[in-house]
């Protein structure tokens, strides 16, 4: 008997109805966390099942993650149009070339692939994450296959390229990018986006450092709603101890200066629909850095001389700029009037065109948390959300620039 795993509090597919069909790829047996997962988000899920990926799974598993039994033959009760009408996508991971060409092309001999063309014929969604061997993800037949179904309106959830293969993606990646194509879809197809993240450090000697709690999560969020929705998305991240999207392009940075030539770089060469400055960078550095390290039992009070690092913000490209800039306010203040005030200050100051700014003043709140109490502000307008999760933030800076 199946036990359910409980939603979490954040659970953006409430009240959604989701299909996942399995297909004969050794990766089959990640599916089962993808669906406890997208249970956990608060969908209803329903698998289908390939012939052939009974030879990987057992039926019984996936009765287990699901809570129902997979649909495996059709009984002549025409399933396919009864799911099709009652649910609102469909997923196939993994996919396989032999299951994307069937699909493709409207070869209907199973289950899974009849069911594909209905959900489509009824103009649902079909999110495809391929997973095969390199030598066929290059092949000409994927290749015109994958364009068969995007023409047809499909979505196609890029595989995860390592060790010569088109790897099962992330599970963190993939399940965001399902709920974000589910409510959502890819509306920022065509678009450029530079995305700053995480905290920089300036060294004091080879091991010590000033920085500050910034873990990159905000910035990361926002990274990954971007390329879920279409974007191409650089980002530049100093030390963070979660991983980037596999989708887009990173740039490590330490040092506050070296982020700051890194924007420098990237402006001068690339025009960006949007620049989305999510970083918390240091403000200061040391005057003069230790060669080695300062010993305690030498030294028993420290001294520092200390410097201000360069406004990163201020090496946008002059020539280049993006056409919106966005930037991160942190503070710590009584009310949401003086977070309004103080955050208008920095739009005049730095150029900007919107502030997300935050209140850091109390504990929990801001750097290293799920949680900004945060206010989006323009020159002439503002929106206060009071204490809100990271994740909506993310996902109403990236509606601003659509």
């Amino acid at each position: 008997m199946s036990e359910l795993p409980r939603r979490r509090e954040y659970a953006p597919l409430i009240g959604k109805k989701i299909l996942v069909g399995l297909t004969a790829s050794s990766a089959i047996y990640k599916s089962i966390d993808l669906i406890r997962e997208l249970i956990r988000m608060g969908a209803k899920v329903k698998a289908v099942m390939t012939d052939e990926a009974l030879e990987y799974i057992s039926p019984k598993l996936i009765e287990w993650a699901t809570g129902n039994e997979p649909l495996i033959e059709l009984s002549g009760k025409a399933e396919h149009v009864a799911l099709s009408n009652e649910y609102d996508a469909l997923i196939i991971a993994p996919a396989t070339l032999n299951t994307i060409s069937r699909i493709a092309y409207g070869i209907v001999d199973q289950a899974l692939h009849l069911l594909a063309v209905a959900v489509m014929g009824k103009k649902k969604k079909l999110i495809i994450v391929p997973s095969m061997h390199m030598n066929l993800f290059k092949s000409p037949q994927y290749g015109k296959a994958i364009k068969i179904l995007e023409d047809l309106g499909a979505y196609i959830i890029p595989p995860f390229i390592e060790e010569n293969k088109a790897k099962y993606p992330p599970l963190n990646d993939l399940v965001y990018c399902i709920e974000t194509l589910i409510n959502r879809g890819r509306d920022l197809t065509g678009k450029k986006l530079l995305v700053t993240a995480g905290p920089t450090r300036e060294y004091i000697d080879p091991v010590r450092v000033i920085t500050n709690p910034s873990s990159g999560y905000m910035g990361v969020l926002i990274a990954r709603e971007a390329v879920c929705r279409g974007a191409k998305v650089d980002l530049v991240h100093g030390p963070i101890y979660i991983d980037p999207p596999y989708t887009v392009n990173t740039y490590n940075v330490t040092t506050t200066s070296e982020l700051a030539k890194k924007i420098s770089d990237l402006t001068s060469v690339k025009k960006y629909d949007a620049a989305i400055f999510a970083a918390a960078p240091a403000d200061y550095t040391v005057t003069e850095k230790s060669p080695k390290k300062i010993s305690t039992r030498e030294v028993k009070h420290l001294i520092l001389r200390l410097r201000p690092t360069p406004k990163t913000i201020k090496y946008i490209s002059k020539s280049n700029r993006p056409e919106k800039i966005i930037i991160f306010v942190a503070e710590t203040t009584n009310d949401h009037e003086e977070l309004v005030k103080k955050a208008r200050q920095k739009l005049i100051e730095y150029g900007a065109d919107i502030a997300i700014s935050n209140n850091v003043k109390e504990p929990g709140i801001g750097f290293s948390s799920n949680y900004l109490d945060a206010c989006i502000v323009m020159r002439n307008k503002y929106e206060c959300l009071g204490l809100v999760r990271k994740e909506i933030i993310a996902r109403k800076i990236i509606d601003l620039v659509i």
